[in-house]
């Protein structure tokens, strides 16, 4: 068994079929097929199911993917490990959800750089449960992500760096006081629903027995709170410690949720793999730039 053979294999599993393995790996799809022939000659255990309308991995398929990327992980790692003492380097590509991109990532990755210089990262920008995917997937080696609604699989792990509380935020000088007054003084801007921080939102509202009254659906929490300003109704935002203190000032902020809801975020990523090291050295730098130290 040879590791271009597990790579090839991961790879289709990443971009669900033989012609984008092939593209994204500058090889022809017979030699595509020719190796995953081979593959499944040595296991004795068919991979795919070979339909009419295609080739897709089949239960062994599916395993042996999981088990070819834990060794291909081990392999990769190598030299990561054999670095000398003290040098961080290597390529990380790192998702993020957009409300981390524009607040504590950016101070930490211009640290991170200046300190070393040899460490290069590449950001992708989504949605969390999008994120997950490519983790999973393994087109990203970790993705800052708000906690996930789910049990995360054992090979996997999510490590929360911050807590962000909820509020109700309103133009200042609003006359509404409390959460379900507001409500129905002010049409909604909702964030996204199908986002996991908008099905919080969404949970909480009915547990309080509030309907409110949409008026737009937004995919960025800074979009909302624009459309906030400019007078177009009142949103459910989680903020951090910075874009709380920026906030009180245009805003007024009413806690959201009883106890008040809060958003974890944090890192999710394999237990295992290449670039751990780099990896959990910008998790401990986010845990630092949030205060989340001092709260734990």
């Amino acid at each position: 068994m040879s590791l271009r053979s597990l790579r090839i294999l991961t790879a289709i599993a990443s971009k669900g079929s033989f012609a984008a393995a092939a593209e994204q790996l500058c090889l022809t799809q017979s030699a595509i097929s020719l190796q995953m022939k081979n593959l499944e000659e040595e296991l004795g255990v068919p991979l795919f199911e070979r339909t009419g309308r295609g080739t897709k991995l089949n239960l062994n398929g599916k395993l042996v993917v999981e088990r070819a990327r834990e060794i291909l992980d081990l392999y990769d790692g190598i030299r990561a490990e054999l670095s000398p003492s003290g040098v961080i380097r290597g390529a990380l590509t790192l998702g993020a959800v957009p409300t981390v991109i524009t607040g504590a990532l950016p101070p930490v990755l211009g640290r991170l750089r200046r300190d070393h210089q040899e460490m290069q990262v590449r950001l992708v920008s989504s949605l969390s449960a999008e994120l997950v995917r490519q983790v999973e997937q393994g087109d990203l080696d970790a993705a800052l992500t708000t906690e996930p609604p789910f049990a995360v699989p054992a090979q996997f792990q999510w490590q929360v760096y911050d807590e962000e509380p909820c509020f109700v935020v309103a133009r200042k000088g609003c006359a509404a006081a409390t959460v379900a007054e507001l409500f129905t003084a002010y049409p909604f801007v909702r964030f996204d629903k199908t986002a996991w921080a908008g099905a919080l939102v969404d949970a909480q509202l009915l547990a309080q027995g509030i309907r409110p009254r949409e008026v737009m659906e937004v995919d960025s929490l800074e979009a909302a709170i624009t459309l906030v300003h400019e007078g177009l109704g009142i949103a459910v935002v989680p903020l951090n410690r910075r874009r709380l203190e920026e906030a009180q000032a245009d805003f007024t902020l009413t806690p959201f949720g009883s106890p008040q809801l809060t958003r974890r975020v944090g890192m999710y990523q394999r237990r295992r793999h290449p670039r751990l090291a780099l990896t959990q050295l910008v998790l401990e730098e986010l845990r630092c730039e949030c205060g989340y130290l001092k709260n734990t």
